[in-house]
């Protein structure tokens, strides 16, 4: 392996690992702070940290960067999207399933992007699609832990529905980035969409004013959710994505895509050790099953791109 394979390697397993934290630092917030504020909080510290970042970047190039007047409704859609409607219905799915459950499901994004395509744009349904599509879901099942006789917790239910939720707008994001990448830096594009994303969130925010005043009531609570806020807005909202950038144009898209698969994996281990989360055979066999399932998707992909490459070539 080169040496820009291993620092990308390198680079795309740090922010991975990033991301997975990114749940148990976020389950351990959203059980202090309310939802709607914890939100504008996280968004408002990535917003100004991405400022600096955009700003070094302006300086170094001399290029004055800017969203085109045909554009900017794109740019506000997809910070809704991306930003402002995934992590509200990702905040609100941890205040009633674990993180690593959360997780595990929001890792299953390309299987469910898969069964998007197929349903509303009307793609070939591929046997291989739906065997793992019913795998994962046996996986998340598991994880569930579910036990004949004992009475169903439908906070769980409602837990993974608002996930749910999560994950199609967050599909329903990528798809109408994919054109606003090919015209913008992704920096960028990230910097104009999280600052839209904390307006709205502002608004938002503002019903939970009271909830949010007793905290200064709370001062043994300050350092280490100031420390998780920080955490959440600076290195996962735009540090760990920074890493996974750099790391993906040294490794390629498909390796990188591949590492995010460990996700659940990373979660899991990092919310057992410091959230003490349940956990037994069950759930471990639940989560292996997904992770499994996913990395036959991207495996597979990955040897059509190859292929694909191959005959492009020849």
């Amino acid at each position: 392996m080169g040496h820009e394979k291993k620092i990308g390697n390198l680079l795309v397993g740090l922010g991975v690992f990033i991301f997975g934290i990114n749940f148990v630092s976020m389950k351990f917030l959203v059980e202090h702070v309310p939802p709607f504020t914890l939100i504008f909080l996280r968004f408002a510290i990535a917003s100004i940290f991405l400022w600096l970042i955009v700003k070094i970047e302006i300086i170094k190039s001399k290029e004055n960067k800017k969203i085109k007047k045909e554009d900017k409704w794109s740019v506000i859609v997809t910070g809704f999207l991306g930003v402002g409607i995934y992590y509200f219905f990702t905040v609100l799915s941890l205040t009633y399933i674990s993180a690593s459950l959360s997780a595990l499901i929001c890792a299953m994004i390309p299987i469910f992007t898969l069964v998007t395509n197929v349903v509303i744009y009307k793609r070939k349904c591929e046997m291989f699609l739906i065997v793992n599509f019913i795998i994962a879901t046996l996986g998340v099942l598991l994880v569930l832990d579910i036990r004949l006789g004992d009475e169903f917790d439908f906070s769980q239910l409602i837990g993974v529905i608002f996930m749910l939720l999560a994950i199609f707008s967050w599909i329903a994001y990528t798809i109408k980035t994919y054109e606003l990448q090919k015209k913008y830096d992704s920096i960028y594009l990230l910097y104009k969409q999280t600052v839209i994303a904390t307006m709205l969130l502002l608004v938002v925010a503002l019903f939970d004013c009271a909830k949010a005043i007793k905290l200064l009531n709370q001062p043994h609570l300050w350092s280490v959710l100031i420390g998780n806020l920080l955490f959440v807005g600076i290195v996962c909202s735009a540090l760990g994505y920074l890493l996974y950038i750099h790391g993906m144009k040294k490794t390629g898209v498909e390796i990188a895509s591949l590492y995010m698969n460990l996700i659940p994996g990373i979660t899991a281990v990092v919310s057992y050790l410091i959230l003490k989360e349940d956990m037994n055979m069950k759930k471990v066999l639940g989560i292996i099953i997904v992770i499994a399932s996913l990395y036959a998707v991207g495996l597979r992909d990955w040897i059509r791109s190859k292929k694909n490459n191959n005959l492009t070539i020849q």
